[in-house]
């Protein structure tokens, strides 16, 4: 449970920090062409202008989500922020065995990073310091992309997938990836459909343990799973709002009982750590009484889906959303 606990600590915290080595390189920064027909310009969520020579090939990612869109796209990143876990976390983009970790998502290692001399760092809000950020940009080019949003996030997903693409020479692929998202979406909502399960109520939620007692937290309006739940045709049990980014609430067991009685529950779970439904859980009597419980509509998702991630992970998720409701 370590792991997953830091987990929604990373995912809650506002601001990253550099790891102990924060020289900066003594070159200057490198300066883009800019006029060079191959030349690319974008203007990332900082809304700075970063233009590159030509499409980048030796690219360090410093989010997971970076790194979906980078693999997915057909192109192998050159160093990665925590590579063990985006490999246990996620399954949309497979890394070679040559990338190396540049160290945890909150504290990138600016010496790592120049050593590998990429031509391109992707980052998202908060990935890198406001004190590292000129030591970074003396290496190379860094993009930092909006990493999410409870408004809109499908649409933001697209947008940074198809800026990747642009930054790769890959635009072609990125329109390919969109449109095969599309169309999993659409199976998806067709297999939803075709169970009579159109309106569904459904929550995902993340449940981790701390001594005896157990949180869940919740993807409520407007997270990734809210998001992909409404284009298969699912709707939103938990009423409450959550955070304005990931769309994020909590709650506890006695929380759970305002759920509508035909929820689907759906929680996160991964195959390296002990299921706290199954172990905590097992005796609570609130838990056991709540209808959808009783019912058996309880259902361990996601495991080896990035929920946070590129437009294939949006579409496994689809997949399984859709293959867990309908399996009652």
């Amino acid at each position: 449970m370590k792991m997953r606990t830091a987990l929604v600590a990373a995912l809650a915290a506002t601001a990253l920090t550099a790891c102990g080595t924060t020289d900066a390189p003594t070159d200057a920064a490198p300066e883009p062409a800019g006029s060079g027909a191959a030349a690319i310009t974008v203007t990332d969520a900082r809304g700075k202008e970063v233009t590159l020579d030509a499409p980048a090939t030796d690219v360090v990612t410093l989010e997971w989500s970076s790194t979906d869109y980078v693999t997915t796209l057909g192109v192998q990143p050159v160093g990665v922020a925590d590579v063990d876990g985006y490999g246990l976390w996620s399954s949309a983009g497979e890394l070679g065995e040559g990338v190396t970790d540049v160290g945890v998502r909150t504290e990138p290692s600016i010496e790592s990073v120049a050593g590998l001399e990429p031509d391109l760092i992707l980052a998202d809000e908060g990935s890198i310091p406001e004190d590292a950020m000129e030591q970074m940009e003396r290496i190379a080019p860094v993009v930092v992309l909006k990493g999410a949003t409870a408004d809109g996030l499908v649409e933001l997903v697209k947008s940074n997938q198809a800026t990747v693409g642009t930054l790769l020479g890959k635009e072609a692929e990125a329109e390919q990836l969109a449109a095969d998202f599309d169309a999993t979406v659409e199976q998806a909502r067709a297999t939803i459909a075709s169970a009579g399960k159109e309106g569904t109520p459904f929550v995902l939620t993340y449940p981790y343990a701390e001594a005896n007692s157990i949180t869940f937290r919740v993807h409520a309006a407007g997270s990734s799973p809210s998001a992909v739940g409404e284009l298969i045709g699912l709707t939103d049990a938990w009423s409450e709002a959550g955070d304005p980014v990931y769309g994020l609430a909590s709650s506890d067991v006695e929380g759970l009982t305002n759920l509508p009685d035909d929820t689907e529950f759906l929680y996160w779970v991964d195959s390296t750590t002990e299921d706290p439904v199954e172990t905590v859980l097992a005796d609570n009597a609130v838990w056991t009484g709540l209808p959808f419980v009783e019912a058996g509509r309880v259902h361990p998702a996601a495991d080896g889906i990035w929920l946070y991630g590129g437009t294939v992970s949006l579409g496994q998720l689809a997949q399984d959303i859709a293959t867990e409701v309908t399996s009652d």
